[in-house]
């Protein structure tokens, strides 16, 4: 062996031992920050702007009219809005939607031209406003609510890549048509259908109303609606019950798309979970991946099978069979019978799953908000974002944004003092915020697009005094054990190592240039 062979032998040595030292030693997830209270209330959601702007609202109520008395609430759209610089403007109500308790079930949703768009629940029906938003903590900038909905409960609403809005929302059949009686009979009288509609001008005209889950036998929950990377528009929701009657029965998880922007659907795909009756899928969430395959995400009904499962499919036709998600079982279902799942997929391709779950299935303590990455095929351990004594978490909802950062947040419920339970449902509500920082490299702001069509101009819909709060932070978790040394995904290794990857270079010409003498 010449000695040139065995000094390329030895440099190689040196550099793969110093890359897997690198590696073995490295999270390649970010850290989340301290989970911050930002607000008392619940049912929030949250949607990211071209400027790196998170919008968040969420339902609370303010200036009760008399006592403590719940009915005399004036129930409100809340707002606050986390610059990309981390500075946060202060909470406010934004829209007054009535009075009485009336839950304001609410969907965010902004646009290429600087627009931030809302879909809310006011009293018992839905209606939609608008504002620009970087004027959207002021309530007297919102335009004027419109209604777009009869008597309904769950609401989502999403926007494409060419500024169409799409609304889904729950509702019924004879509300919709006018007509004289409800169509919806035994076993679930009164359940709602979801309904879809959409609007090519900014929330200025819809069209008529499309009843996705027509079925007069079933009720309709958790609806979610997101435009993938094809450009397919996705639904998915809970067929069988309708918790907001308490009537039916859980069938199984819903799924509809279209090809067309929303003009055309598919017919319904329903995943059963195998089929057994006593074991139906409920709560579900679902992403595009990066190969255009869908994922969706599911527990079952009933406690037997505490997992939470995951099907993939690549043309939507045939599913594979249903597989447990490792180191997370579901929360009791007694606890969870409007809570939902969250599942999105980053620029990298990698899926990011939030649960409310506990770690094992005995397991005595409070359930924990966790983070569970699925990324070259394989789920990464969840990482615990958030656990509370004294509280439990509900209702994770992201925004993804253009650098794989993550806009996080769920709302908690107090527990009932010298208990273990939940108390009164809506005593001590309040709204968290989290944030994992980017995973790739700066990426330039991209700036608002020019308003395509006139905006009415900004009415006064109620200005109430809004209380500037201090958003306290709670202690962070130290996060769970995590395999990385099984996972290099290279994407990730390079730009979090990139400072090392340049001192790795300078060692190389360094030795290259001592064996060379």
């Amino acid at each position: 062996m010449n000695a040139l062979r065995v000094k390329r032998i030895v440099l190689f040595s040196i550099v793969t031992m110093l890359v897997a030292w690198k590696v073995q030693g490295q999270d390649t997830r970010s850290t989340w920050s301290p989970p911050q209270v930002i607000g008392d209330g619940w049912w929030q959601s949250i949607a990211l702007d071209r400027q790196g702007t998170a919008h968040i609202g969420w339902y609370g109520t303010v200036n009760q009219v008399e006592g403590d008395n719940p009915a005399t609430n004036i129930d409100a759209l809340l707002y606050i809005s986390r610059f990309a610089d981390g500075t946060w403007t202060s909470p406010n109500d934004v829209i007054v939607t009535g009075v009485g308790g009336y839950t304001v079930r609410n969907s965010l949703a902004s646009t290429s031209d600087g627009m931030l768009h809302a879909v809310f629940r006011a009293g018992t029906r839905h209606q939609f406003s608008n504002t620009l938003a970087e004027t959207a903590a002021g309530a007297g900038n919102w335009n004027s609510p419109q209604q777009v909905s009869g008597d309904g409960y769950y609401v989502d609403m999403t926007a494409d890549e060419n500024d169409v809005l799409h609304v889904v929302y729950s509702g019924r059949e004879a509300d919709t048509g006018g007509l004289p009686v409800i169509l919806e009979g035994d076993p679930c009288p009164y359940c709602y259908d979801l309904y879809y509609r959409r609007s090519t001008d900014e929330g200025v005209s819809w069209t008529p109303p499309y009843n996705l889950t027509r079925d007069r036998d079933a009720g309709s929950d958790r609806p979610d609606i997101w435009v993938g990377a094809s450009g397919r528009l996705y639904v998915v929701w809970d067929v069988g019950s309708d918790w907001y009657v308490g009537r039916g029965t859980p069938r199984g998880v819903g799924f509809r798309y279209s090809d067309d922007d929303g003009l055309t659907w598919s017919d319904a795909i329903l995943l059963d979970g195998g089929g057994d009756p006593d074991l139906r899928p409920i709560q579900a969430a679902a992403t595009e991946l990066r190969d255009g395959s869908v994922m969706v995400v599911w527990r079952y009904s009933q406690d037997i099978d505490p997992h939470i499962f995951f099907q993939l499919s690549s043309d939507l036709e045939t599913w594979t069979e249903p597989q447990p998600i490792e180191g997370v079982f579901a929360r009791r279902s007694p606890d969870c019978s409007i809570d939902d799942y969250e599942l999105r997929a980053d620029p990298l391709g990698i899926a990011h799953l939030f649960v409310v779950g506990r770690s094992s299935v005995d397991s005595g303590a409070n359930p924990s908000l966790y983070h569970i990455e699925y990324r070259q095929g394989r789920w990464v351990t969840p990482q615990r974002v958030f656990y509370s004594a004294d509280a439990q978490p509900e209702w994770p909802k992201v925004a993804l944004g253009i650098q794989g950062d993550i806009h996080l947040t769920w709302f908690v419920r107090s527990i009932a003092e010298g208990t273990s339970s939940l108390g009164t449902c809506t005593v001590g509500l309040k709204v968290y915020y989290s944030y994992r920082g980017p995973i790739l490299g700066d990426q330039p702001t991209l700036a608002f697009n020019p308003t395509r069509t006139p905006q009415p101009t900004p009415t006064l819909v109620q200005i109430l005094q809004a209380t500037a709060t201090p958003l306290p932070q709670v202690e962070p978790l130290e996060n769970v054990a995590v395999n990385t040394t099984r996972d290099m995904y290279a994407i990730q290794t390079v730009v979090g190592g990139s400072v090392v990857v340049a001192v790795l270079c300078a060692a190389i010409i360094a030795i290259s240039r001592f064996w060379r003498r």
